[in-house]
Formats: structure tokens, sequence, C-alpha cells
């Protein structure tokens, strides 16, 4: 397997916990959120640059990706929303309160939503290097 799809792989899983654990684990699911977004932009830099920086920033993330693509600064205001959810929800907080299913279901959708913008620029990318 090659180390993008390895990122995929993983991005994949968090965001099948993700879905899965919604009802059940509300904490938990906020994390493999944020998780399945960095994960697939990650993909999508590791396929084109070789490497990736640990970072776990959304936003910075997109950036790198704007490096390649000007396309992925339409998921700008999706890694700002979905970027505290790495943290958020895992440590103690008095002003953090539970959110509505709804509200959820939501980010899962938000997080999807990256994930399968990045997956098709990675299989544009793969179309190419194979013509």
């Amino acid at each position: 397997m090659r180390e993008h799809e390895h990122w995929h792989s993983i991005a994949l899983e968090d965001l099948d916990s993700a879905k899965h654990l919604c009802t059940r684990s509300f904490m938990t699911t906020l994390f493999h959120i944020q998780q399945c977004a960095e994960k697939a932009l990650k993909s999508y830099i590791v396929l084109n640059k070789g490497s990736v920086k640990r970072i776990h920033d959304l936003v910075q993330l997109v950036n790198i990706c704007m490096e390649i693509d000007n396309a992925f600064e339409e998921l700008r205001p999706l890694a700002l929303e979905l970027d505290p959810y790495e943290t958020v929800g895992r440590y103690p907080d008095k002003d953090f309160k539970k959110m509505s299913q709804e509200k959820m279901q939501k980010l899962i959708e938000q997080s999807e939503f990256v994930f399968n913008f990045a997956m098709v620029h990675i299989n544009k990318k793969n179309k190419r290097t194979k013509a």
C-alpha cells in the first residue's frame, strides 16, 4: 500500500467510526470527525509532495493543499468549523455544551465532504499519472 493510500484508509476508518459512534459516544465522535478530515487532507498532500508535516490544524493543511490546487479553498470554511473538535470535548471545559444529534450529523457530513473532495482530487492525479 502506498503511503497516501494508508492515510486514506485511516481517514475512512475515522469516518466510519464517527458514523457508528454518533449516538453512543459524543466526545469520541467529535474527535473522529476532525481526524477524518485531517487524514484525508494529509493523504492528498502525501500523494503530491511525498510527505506531510506533523500538524493537526485543518486550516494549515488546506493551505498546503492550495499550494498544489487552489480548488481546496472551497474547504476552508469546513476546516474552520471542524478544526476545534480535535480537542474540544476531550478535556473538561465548563463552557462546553453537548450539541444536538442534528448538529452532530451535520459535522459528520462536513467531514465526509472533505474526505470525498480529497478523494476526487487524488483520483484525478492518479489518472493523469497513469495517462
